[in-house]
């Protein structure tokens, strides 16, 4: 239980940190956290082929920092602060980010993500050896990555609230 309180203070504290930054610059912002930045952000869908396959596996071993837990986070945020938009609104927009177009492209964005962080050798690594050194490098990428996507996230479900939105009137 504690480890859960720790990992959702963490995915807090990435949310504040993007939210905060992307009201000046998001790219100031992480250059702030990481460095020089050279990850890309891309909604293409990625090759099929055996490190895209690795990746899927390596991304559904889960964990409490992964992109599912931040979409969520996401919605229940925009929901507490809604006064005008119903709760089967927010778990159809839930459900498109989950299962539909959205969560495709946000998938495509998290693959290719890990794509430009991890060779396939790595990969294999992180899912035989979870908690070796590669493991812990993971969980470093893993938040670079989780933060880098998380602006993008949090136009794709802009975006289709507002068609959502649309829909409904």
């Amino acid at each position: 239980m504690k480890t859960i309180k720790i990992h959702l203070f963490l995915i807090g504290l990435c949310l504040f940190a993007v939210s905060s930054f992307a009201q000046k610059s998001e790219m100031a912002g992480m250059q702030l956290l990481f460095g020089d930045l050279k990850l890309k952000v891309d909604t293409l869908k990625p090759p099929v082929d055996s490190l895209t396959s690795k990746i899927h596996a390596l991304r559904y071993e889960k964990g409490p920092l992964n992109m599912d837990n931040m979409i969520r986070f996401i919605i229940q945020t925009k929901q507490s602060k809604d006064t005008i938009r119903t709760a089967a609104y927010y778990d159809t927009l839930l459900k498109e980010c989950q299962q539909g177009k959205a969560h495709q492209m946000i998938d495509n964005i998290m693959v290719n993500l890990y794509r430009q962080c991890f060779t396939e050798t790595e990969v294999d690594q992180l899912l035989e050896f979870f908690h070796t050194p590669v493991g812990k490098k993971m969980f470093m990428d893993q938040l670079l990555i989780t933060v880098t996507a998380t602006p993008a996230v949090q136009n794709i479900i802009n975006e289709t609230a507002e068609k959502l939105e649309k829909e409904n009137k």
